[in-house]
């Protein structure tokens, strides 16, 4: 048993040995592969030439990178434009080398961070900018502008490539043309870019765009000839000697992906800026060498002019927004839900209230037109009244018109049978008579004037609004009632100012207000008892004074009547604008209540007060007008 245990440990003990120098061995040979053998840093070029250009321009760099920079082996892997896009967002590549529209993209997408930018030589210096040629074949006499494209078929690298369509886009939105929409044919054609060049040279296409040192780079490879082409918005920039038509780019630059070290990116920045343009790697690569990363706004001006990129407006679908936001739509879902509640219930209240508000308002025009009807019949009756108290008071004035009609037909009379007797004198002869007939003719017309007055005035019709001269007004109301003046001992002066403006209202009841005040005044003073008292101050017993003066005040015109009578307590001022209240035995009272009325139609007021020549004085005033505002009270 004793020889049977040790037989077991002894295999146990070899296994154990084995399995030590196996992993001995491991390690040895992981040890031996030394830092040549470590996992590559994979640097993603932009292929815009092909495949086989990018890696014979690039892999030269590549070994030198590895040369300089201990412990790590670089590799340059070429890609088309979509797939070292695809590339960068699965990790898949260290480093970026792209055009300056693609880095834009991936810095907002990805993260990478420029460290180093091209430059290149140029007649006359070092360039680290470039642009976009827009060219045709050199015989195309019809293509002179970017205008003429229009309707043409134009060819470029693809939508996204920034030299090679993107940088001619611009031009062509700058020059008011859509190339999605105003040519015949807008041909995508991907890379390499010398098959562009190809396409016009072989008359497929009639245009196309190519970043700019690709016809320069295809004539010295002896692929084309420069002479057969020509350059369409041709631009001079800075002496440089490469054929440009667009607005100039900070050159490609080296990226780093967020992954990579700090440490790292700076080794190889300073290893790369170290090349002379001599060197085998810059001849190699077709540029002079490399330079701190230039700013690039002028692409980001680009991108936000097209909308292109991190400007881009992105189509954001439904179930993004709810996945992304789902909070803030539950959220926003109720707070709409309660809207639409307060918005229904509010809508029922709303028409809940207007269908009251619909009752009172048909109420509300049922009284308003009862109202206006009612106005109207108060209208009615107060012109009426008007009409009878002017009546009345030419019926009161009879005796004075008879009077006024009595002395023109007196005088027509006298003056015809003076004629008639010179006549019968001369024997037939009219020598003479002339001035006869036209006493005659101007007594007549006094007449009539006198009856027109009077039947004016008496006439019964609707107010209406014109001009009217006070003055005028005033003179004619007295010629009614001068008469009675007179045979009453009464004087009537008349202080009319000039230049009054014009007053718009109906000119008989202007006149029919004057004379119901002037008869008040000749009345009382006449009525006035003549007991001796001192009423008269210091006029002769017997006679009284009637003053009526006109004033042009600031927006209209006043007239004042004044009189010598005895005047009015301070009741009977307050009582006599009052219908049917009079002083007087046998009177209406009824005068000063239409005094009132007409001078409130007209926008005005009337007032008493104590006359200055020593009894009462009635004042109205009248608002001044124009025609417009005739005419609007006539409609």
């Amino acid at each position: 048993m004793s020889g049977i245990r040790n037989y077991r440990v002894s295999w146990i003990s070899i296994a154990i040995l084995f399995w030590i120098g196996v992993a001995e061995l491991a390690s040895a040979a992981e040890t031996a592969k030394g830092p040549a053998e470590a996992a590559p840093v994979r640097i993603g070029v932009l292929a815009f030439r092909g495949t086989e250009h990018a890696v014979r321009s690039w892999m030269p760099m590549a070994r030198y990178l590895t040369a300089r920079i201990a412990g790590k082996r670089f590799e340059i892997v070429p890609l088309p434009l979509a797939d070292l896009r695809q590339a960068t967002k699965k990790g898949a590549i260290d480093y970026v080398f792209t055009n300056p529209g693609q880095y834009v993209e991936l810095e907002e997408a990805v993260g990478i961070s420029r460290i180093l930018t091209l430059k290149k030589a140029i007649t006359g210096g070092i360039s680290n900018v470039f642009g976009a040629v827009i060219f045709v074949r050199a015989e195309r006499s019809d293509l002179k502008t970017l205008g003429d494209l229009k309707g043409k078929v134009f060819a470029a690298v693809s939508p996204g490539a920034f030299g090679g369509f993107q940088m001619a886009w611009r031009e062509f939105k700058s020059a008011g043309i859509d190339p999605f929409k105003d040519f015949k044919d807008l041909r995508f054609m991907g890379f390499p870019q010398d098959d562009i060049v190809f396409a016009v040279r072989d008359g497929h296409v009639d245009a196309a765009t190519v970043r700019t040192d690709i016809l320069e780079t295809m004539e010295d490879e002896d692929k084309i000839t420069l002479e057969n082409y020509r350059i369409l918005n041709p631009r001079l920039r800075n002496g440089m000697p490469m054929r440009v038509s667009t607005r100039l780019y900070p050159e490609w630059p080296l990226a780093a992906m967020p992954h990579m070290p700090s440490e790292l990116s700076e080794q190889m920045a300073l290893a790369l800026m170290s090349l002379k343009s001599d060197s085998p790697e810059m001849l190699a690569s077709g540029y002079t060498g490399w330079t701190v990363p230039l700013d690039y706004k002028p692409v980001h001006d680009l991108f936000r002019d097209l909308e292109l990129g991190p400007y881009a407006r992105g189509d954001i679908g439904i179930l993004d927004i709810l996945r992304r936001h789902w909070e803030w739509v539950v959220f926003t879902s109720v707070i709409l839900f309660l809207i639409i509640l307060h918005g229904i219930r509010t809508e029922y209240l709303v028409q809940h209230r207007t269908r009251e508000l619909s009752g009172v308002n048909r109420e509300l025009e049922h009284q308003i037109q009862e109202r206006l009807h009612a106005e109207d019949q108060v209208r009615q009756h107060e012109a009426e009244l008007a009409h009878v108290s002017r009546v009345s008071v030419i019926g009161e004035m009879t005796s004075g018109l008879a009077h006024e009609l009595r002395q023109p037909l007196s005088a027509i009379r006298n003056y015809a049978e003076g004629g008639i007797r010179r006549l019968e004198r001369k024997n037939g002869d009219r020598t003479g008579l002339e001035e006869a007939l036209t006493q005659i003719a101007e007594q007549a017309s006094r007449a009539g004037q006198i009856i027109a007055r009077v039947r004016g005035y008496m006439r019964k019709r609707e107010p209406r609004r014109e001009a009217v001269d006070m003055n005028r007004a005033v003179e004619e109301a007295v010629t009614l009632f001068q008469h009675d003046a007179r045979n009453t001992g009464i004087e009537i002066q008349m202080k009319l100012a000039p230049g009054l403006p014009t007053v718009m209202g109906d000119m008989i009841e202007i006149e029919q207000m004057i004379i119901n005040l002037g008869r008040n005044a000749i009345d009382a003073m006449v009525d006035a008892p003549d007991d001796g008292g001192d009423w008269r101050g210091d006029q002769e017993r017997g006679k009284g004074r009637l003053e009526i003066s006109t004033t042009n005040v600031e927006s209209g015109v006043m007239v004042r009547v004044s009189d010598t009578g005895p005047g009015l307590t301070d009741e009977e001022m307050d009582t006599v604008w009052q219908p049917f209240v009079t002083t007087k035995e046998s009177g209406l009272g009824l005068g000063l209540a239409i005094c009132r009325s007409i001078a409130e139609a007209h926008g005005g007021r009337i007032w008493a007060e104590p006359a200055p020549i020593g009894g009462l004085s009635v004042a109205f005033f009248i608002p001044a007008g124009d025609e417009e505002e005739a005419a609007d009270h006539a409609a």
